[in-house]
């Protein structure tokens, strides 16, 4: 898994492709949703903004209300001015403190609504300006020198002041649903400020008896105005109001005071002129004044009812807008937290589906690379290929996440059938290497009868020596076809039917090096390792020591070194003074140790390693490399469980004596091989073989040795570092001569586990001397007579020359030697018990 690079914070938030999937999906949903949220909060912001303004309709409309009661007022107050006899009427006086009492109410409210525009401000001062000078105007009117012209001119500017003021308020309006309704209602207004004013000037010329031109032709003004106003009011108010206006500004009333309307303007400006000292002229304007008052009060009503009514109709549209605006502003907001509330399910629900998703991908991946697939390749391995099914990741969908878990049905299926191909090939491979190694096995074996031929035929000591050599090559092959099998998976059916003491074990396993004679073996403690163990250990510790010579210097000794280890078990260790390993190399060495059962197939410098491994895991060896600590070099200690070793008092024939190192004296120099680059490269093939051939114990295998381990005519010089106690194996000889077997108890047959007959003869000692001679004075041997004999009685002493050597008894130990690799080969491998078949297995 590829993981994020350490760095600021920043900048790993900058890197969105390293986001996780629901970071990524709230980066997506967080753009529209912001768009949403700006758009919606400016939609009810809007909204607000307009309730606001609605309110300040309101106001401005409660406002305006107040103008029309105010000029009602006003009006009448004039009709009173103009009707006063030459001393004022209590009415008139009531009121005048009417008007102030609701002009003053009307400037404070003024005062306390916000919003007011310029014009309804400047409005404002006007009406405050003559409101304040209407104690003058009242004056003339209340001390009687007012005909009644002024009085009108006077109330008439106040009123006009009002009538602005109120168009102003209704023009501040500006919506739609309200302007169309505010024109009607200052057309109205301005009919019926008309029609009062017409009152006033008719009144003013009945008490006169007659209007003065200037009157008539306010008269004649006031009228147009009139039917201008209501004509006006027709074309802008709704249908509604129309027709309630003819329907409720009708009537006897309404028509009478047409009538007198028109006799008013059709009367004549002046009274015909008399001459002095005659009577006054008769009045031409003959209107009673209560019926004119009547009529007119009758028609000012009407029209007043039709006023307060679009007005409350203003006052009700405004009011319901406001709560209209409000309420949507209201909805919008739900709206607006609805539409993130569900933006934020939605994304929470695809978010863990996503999630959820992923994660059962990735659970079921790392379930097949840990546990499915494992199990798979091991079952297929076993053998079990029909128990292995392939469970498809419980992603069900048929979009882009159910499409990758059947890609990855299909990845798993492949990998599966790759691994029973690979199966099926290392099978192919492992027979191969079988067969290659048992066709290798039987050409060793026919070398060997030829070797046994010559030997029979051969009187000479030194060529007798040379079939020796060609005897450790043999050994040496024999080695590298058991490693192939070990590497193709299976066991060897190289037994040992009794114990053998471990002495023995190290030997053997010296005698199957190349360099043996640079091996020092030391004293073993008297235990002795259970017989289906001891051939895997005795190559176990050879690969070990094959490696130890290899990269340590020809000149330097190997030494092998055991003793008992914690829990009753035993430590073999294998010193050298190579040039050892570096902790990275140690650390994989000991892995590669560690897991002797892994399949992987090693590479040629490494298989020694791995056939260690397995057999180390085969019986419960441990086996450990370290650094020396005294000198340079690796120490390699094996250590062998309790289990397999089996303690007691033994006979001496399985006790390890130390032997004195007897040096030659025709030393031959042993060659020098060239050290191979890596460390655990023993000389074996790299590629996976079988067949397992049987061992011969300890006593055959030593007696088997031919006197070239012991010749005059020996490889090396004794290593200079090689001390009392230590000595090689090829310059000490056979550690027990013949004659201290212990005839009463059996040595240790090593014989085919499918065959009742023993392939090895039971060691014997020589019964009797030579039968003969040859003509070269040499004792004629009789073929496997005496393998196991005597030593001619040389008593630990080595012969100074080589002709002394017994060409009868080198014979027989080289015949029982090659007897016994032929009868050990086996076309099967055998395992003592389950558990090393199961093993084998892993």
């Amino acid at each position: 898994m590829v993981q994020p690079s350490p760095g600021p914070w920043w900048r790993r938030a900058v890197r969105w492709r390293n986001w996780p999937v629901l970071v990524k999906l709230a980066a997506v949903l967080v753009v529209p949703v912001l768009v949403a949220v700006s758009l919606g909060l400016v939609q009810v912001r809007g909204e607000i903004r307009k309730a606001d303004a609605y309110t300040a309709v309101q106001k401005v409309i409660a406002l305006g209300q107040r103008i029309g009661p105010l000029t009602t007022q006003l009006q009448q107050e004039r009709t009173l001015a103009v009707q006063q006899p030459t001393r004022p009427t209590p009415a008139y006086q009531r009121q005048g403190e009417t008007v102030d009492r609701l002009g003053a109410e009307l400037l404070d409210q003024a005062k306390r609504t916000p919003g007011l525009s310029a014009a309804s401000q400047a409005a404002v001062q006007d009406l405050t300006k003559l409101l304040g000078l209407l104690p003058s105007y009242r004056r003339p009117v209340l001390e009687g020198r007012d005909d009644g012209t002024d009085a009108v001119n006077s109330y008439t500017e106040v009123i006009t002041s009002a009538l602005n003021l109120n168009q102003s308020l209704l023009l501040q309006l500006g919506d739609q649903e309200l302007a169309g309704p505010a024109t009607a209602l200052l057309d109205l207004g301005g009919a019926l400020e008309q029609l009062r004013l017409q009152q006033a000037l008719v009144l003013v010329g009945i008490g006169r008896g007659h209007l003065l031109d200037s009157e008539l032709r306010m008269l004649a003004a006031a009228e147009t105005r009139f039917q201008d106003r209501i004509a006006n009011f027709h074309a802008v108010a709704a249908p509604q109001w129309q027709q309630q206006y003819q329907q409720v500004v009708a009537g006897v009333d309404v028509g009478t005071r047409k009538q007198l309307l028109q006799f008013a303007l059709s009367a004549p400006a002046e009274a015909p002129a008399t001459g002095t000292g005659k009577p006054k002229p008769v009045p031409t304007l003959n209107i009673a004044a209560d019926e004119w008052n009547r009529t007119s009060e009758a028609t000012a009503t009407l029209m007043t009812r039709v006023r307060i009514g679009l007005g409350d109709e203003i006052a009700g549209t405004a009011r319901q807008l406001q709560e209209d605006t409000s309420d949507l502003a209201g909805v919008e907001s739900v709206l607006l937290v609805l539409t993130l509330l569900v933006a934020g399910a939605v994304g929470l629900v695809v978010g863990r589906y996503l999630l959820r998703s992923l994660s059962t991908l990735r659970r079921s991946a790392l379930d097949v690379a840990d546990r499915t697939l494992p199990e798979a390749v091991a079952a297929i391995r076993d053998g079990r290929a029909d128990q292995v099914s392939i469970e498809p990741v419980p992603v069900h969908t048929s979009e882009e996440f159910g499409q990758v878990a059947r890609a990855f049905d299909k990845v798993h299926g492949q990998a599966v059938r790759s691994a029973a191909e690979q199966a099926s090939l290392r099978s192919n491979l492992g027979n191969i290497f079988v067969n290659l190694s048992r066709r290798s096995q039987g050409l060793v074996e026919r070398q060997l009868r030829l070797m046994e031929q010559l030997e029979r035929h051969e009187e000479n000591p030194e060529q007798l020596a040379n079939l020796f050599k060609l005897d450790h090559l043999a050994t040496r092959m024999r080695r590298n076809n058991e490693n192939l099998m070990v590497l193709s998976g299976l066991d060897l059916a190289r037994r040992f039917t009794k114990p053998l003491p471990l002495g023995d074990v190290l030997r053997a396993a010296v005698s199957e090096i190349e360099h043996y004679q640079r091996a020092v073996v030391r004293s073993a403690p008297e235990v002795t390792v259970v017989g289906y163990a001891a051939g895997d250990l005795v190559r176990l510790i050879a690969e070990l020591l094959d490696n130890a010579t290899a990269f340590s210097r020809p000149d330097t000794q190997v030494v092998v070194d055991s003793g008992p280890g914690p829990e009753d078990s035993v430590v073999v260790r294998v010193l050298d003074h190579g040039i050892g390993m570096g902790e990275a190399e140690l650390a994989e060495a000991n892995s590669r140790v560690t897991a002797g059962s892994a399949v992987d197939v090693p590479v040629s410098r490494q298989m020694g390693l791995f056939v260690v491994g397995r057999l180390a895991s085969r019986h419960g060896f441990q086996v450990r490399f370290t650094p020396r600590e005294d000198a340079v070099g690796l120490l390699a200690e094996v250590t062998v469980p309790a289990e397999l070793v089996v303690r007691g008092s033994r006979d001496r024939k399985f006790a390890v004596t130390e032997v004195i190192p007897v040096v030659p004296d025709a030393p031959e120099p042993v060659a020098q091989p060239e050290p191979p680059a890596p460390r655990i490269a023993p000389e074996a093939p790299a590629k996976p073989p079988a067949e397992e051939v049987s061992w011969p114990t300890a006593e055959q295998a030593a007696a088997s040795r031919s006197t070239w381990f012991r010749s005059d005519a020996a490889h090396a010089n004794t290593p200079e570092d090689c001390t009392e106690g230590h000595v090689p194996v090829t310059e000490q000889g056979p550690v027990q001569s013949a004659d201290q077997v212990n005839p009463a108890e059996p040595e240790p047959v090593w014989q085919d586990p499918r065959s009742d007959t023993p392939q090895w003869p039971t060691a014997s000692v020589d019964e009797g001397p030579p039968t003969g001679h040859t003509p070269v004075v040499l004792p004629k041997r009789v073929p496997k007579s005496g393998v196991f004999g005597d030593d001619g009685g040389r008593g630990g002493q080595r012969p100074n020359a080589a002709a002394s050597r017994d060409p009868n008894r080198t014979r027989g130990f080289l015949a029982s030697y090659q007897s016994g690799i032929r009868q050990g080969h086996t076309d099967q491998p055998v395992t003592h018990d389950d558990n090393e078949r199961g093993q084998q297995k892993r």
